[in-house]
Order: structure tokens, then C-alpha cells, then sequence
């Protein structure tokens, strides 16, 4: 199966206006595209700095399949789902019910998606494909262009692009090998395995775009990500976001009553970098990381093992 444009990341939410309102204030993310369909409502908003990638909004109204979804998650907004385009998508529909993966939806319509994790290991994250264009993906027919202007009157993280999606995953190399087969990634660095004592992590790129897909695999007796595991299967764990400056994404942080967690920083190659990450009460059901470098390539990858 071939990609060849990652199209946008999807969450649920309880309320769109609210979110919608923390994304471009916050985030600093500018709406280009709202609708209404049977069941929903929706937003697509262009996140800064990123080659035509964009953040999807959806909101349950009345029957719907995305109030279930926030019903299985005890009321809690969440990642939905994360959008591809392929050149052939019959094509790629073979190629995934080949490899034993059921996929939902007619490809007459433009669009399906399916968990693409190894079956195995029971339903991991959701994709959507789509075919070459610009039609629907998701229920977003009847769309209504906006300025795609952000709101200036607050401070913004200063976010200048998406760099990588991460899945927690029980080992890094079968997942790795089962997209590189299926899907064309290509690992770009790992961790020593020795490295942390709680995780050892594995970076793929996603052809046709920068941004990246990171495998997080536990290790030792108390790991994070066995608890995660435990909870949500093979699901994304967190989004990662480049910003330009640090201190301005601290600023913006506290001006919005946003505290960050968990930060790190260093100096590899002589250049410092920073990261932490915001709780996904905070963000609308996502666990966030920022991060900044002040040489491109030295926050995670000039140190990291390349492959083989």
C-alpha cells in the first residue's frame, strides 16, 4: 500500500466551540473549514508552518457514532482517527484485506478506514484513506470555507508544525517491520535499549510528508506504557509539536492557565533544546509534547542509532 500525503489528525470532543476556541487560541491553529452533517458537527484547522496538514475537529450532535465513542471512553474528547491519501485506494483496500485487515466503509465513496495495526494484536488506532483529490473524508461534505486567519488577540504556543505521532506498542520492532511491509515507513533512528529504564523507543517516516511515526515499547517491571497498554490497546500515546521559541511557549502556556509537565532539557552537538508536555485535560483528550532546538536535528536525533 502506498502514501503519499499525510492529511490531517482527528479528535472528538463534547464541544466544538470550546475546542475550536483553545485550538486557535492556544494552539495558535487558524480555521479554514467548518460543516454540519447528520450526526456531527466539524472543523478543520491548518496548524502552522506544516506542508498542508491540518487538525480535524468533530462534535457528536444527536445519533451519532462519535457519541459512542465518547461514551466508551467514559465521556472523555480523544484522538479519532489520523488521515492519508493514496494514489490507487482499491488498490489499498486489497492490499490491507490481504494482510487480514478489516476495513469499514466503500472506496466507491472516497474514503474507508480500518486499524492497521497487526491483527494479532488486537484493534489499534484508527486510519482514514482517501483517494487523489480534495472530496470528503469523513462526513465533511457541505463544507464552508473560512479566512484561515487565526485569533491575534491572545498569545499562542508558537507552534511552527507537527513532527511525530507516537503508539505505544508491546515490542518496537514487530510493529516497525509490520509497517514498513505493509506501508512503506521507513525507521529513521532508535534508542539504545538501555537507554531509558522504563521505555525504548523507534522512529519511522511516513512517506510523502515530515512528519513522523514514533513506536514506544515498554521495558522493565513498572513501565508507563504497560499501564497505558493495559487501558487502551495499540493507541496513540501523544502528538508532538515543534515550537520557535521556548520561552514564548512558556509565556503563552501560562497566559492560557496551561501548566506543562515532564520537561527536559539539554545540549547535543554544542546546541541547547527543551521539551515537555501539557496533560490532555488541558488539550481536549490529547497528551501534547513541545519541543524546541536551537540547531535542527539536535533534540532527538543527532545522538539516536540509525538503522542498519
Amino acid at each position: 500500500m502506498e502514501i503519499y500525503r499525510f492529511d490531517h489528525i482527528s479528535q472528538v470532543v463534547p464541544e466544538l466551540d470550546r475546542q475550536l476556541d483553545r485550538l486557535e487560541g492556544l494552539f495558535g491553529f487558524s480555521r479554514v473549514q467548518t460543516w454540519e452533517a447528520d450526526g456531527h458537527r466539524g472543523a478543520r484547522l491548518a496548524v502552522p508552518g506544516s506542508w498542508g496538514h491540518h487538525w480535524e475537529v468533530l462534535s457528536p450532535e444527536g445519533e451519532s457514532p462519535l457519541q459512542s465513542f465518547l461514551d466508551d471512553k467514559g465521556g472523555r474528547p480523544g484522538l479519532h482517527h489520523v488521515a492519508f491519501e493514496v494514489p490507487d485506494l482499491p488498490s489499498a483496500v486489497v492490499e490491507l484485506e490481504k494482510n487480514g485487515i478489516e476495513v469499514n466503509g466503500d472506496p466507491d465513496d472516497g474514503w474507508v478506514e480500518a486499524s492497521l495495526s497487526p491483527p494479532d494484536f488486537g484493534p489499534g488506532f484508527l486510519f482514514r484513506l482517501r483517494g487523489p483529490g480534495t472530496g470528503p473524508m469523513c462526513g465533511d461534505d457541505g463544507l464552508v470555507s473560512t479566512s484561515g486567519k487565526r485569533r491575534l488577540d491572545r498569545p499562542s504556543l508558537g507552534i511552527v508544525g507537527i513532527d511525530h505521532v507516537s503508539q505505544a506498542f508491546p515490542d518496537r520492532d514487530i510493529l516497525a517491520r509490520w509497517y514498513r511491509d505493509l506501508a512503506g515507513f521507513v525507521e529513521v533512528w532508535r534508542t539504545p535499549e538501555e537507554e531509558h529504564p522504563d521505555m525504548a523507543d523507534l522512529v519511522m517516516n511516513i512517506p510523502g510528508t515530515s512528519v513522523c511515526w514514533e513506536i514506544i515499547m515498554p521495558r522493565g517491571e513498572d513501565s508507563f506504557i504497560d499501564r497505558f497498554w493495559d487501558k487502551n490497546g495499540a493507541a496513540v500515546h501523544h502528538v508532538t509539536f515543534e515550537v520557535a521559541d521556548w520561552d514564548t511557549a512558556l509565556s503563552a502556556a501560562s497566559h492560557h492557565e496551561v501548566e506543562t509537565f515532564d520537561s527536559n532539557e539539554g545540549v547535543t552537538d554544542g546546541a541547547a533544546w527543551r521539551d515537555a508536555f501539557i496533560h490532555p485535560k488541558l488539550t481536549g483528550g490529547v497528551l501534547v509534547q513541545l519541543f524546541w532546538e536551537e540547531q535542527p536535528g539536535v533534540w532527538v536525533r543527532s545522538d539516536k542509532i540509525p538503522p542498519e
